[in-house]
């Protein structure tokens, strides 16, 4: 039975369909593997740097008892929007962050933890020689 206006539906029509949709999907699974590759070793040295910001105060074994951080001999509030930046420059809750670590941070204007940058040891070093 053909539906008028249709051509008849043929096996070479559906093996070519096949093939296509079979493509396709090789094609997309290469490109997933190619963009891996990329990221997990050519990408590397790009996703590693971070720029840290030159105004921020550094804190050496800053220690984080929530809504509370000891930064220098000082116990400031974390202000109600605070971003923590952890390793990986990722944000990350306060909730998450470590007991202890040395990092980076800027006040508000309340004199409130505003951004928190935790410190690779390599990045450490690099602020206690300054």
């Amino acid at each position: 039975m053909a539906i008028i206006g249709l051509p008849p539906l043929s096996l070479p029509y559906v093996s070519d369909l096949f093939r296509a949709v079979a493509l396709t999907a090789l094609g997309r699974a290469a490109a997933g593997v190619a963009l891996s590759f990329t990221l997990s070793f050519g990408g590397a040295g790009v996703l590693a740097a971070r720029v840290l910001p030159s105004d921020a105060k550094f804190a050496e074994d800053a220690e984080f008892s929530y809504p509370y951080v000891t930064a220098n001999n000082q116990t400031l509030r974390l202000a109600v929007g605070v971003r923590i930046y952890n390793e990986r420059n990722l944000i990350v809750m306060p909730a998450t962050v470590p007991a202890k670590a040395n990092v980076l941070f800027k006040t508000d204007i309340n004199g409130d933890v505003a951004r928190v940058w935790i410190l690779t040891d390599d990045e450490a070093k690099a602020y206690q020689d300054k």
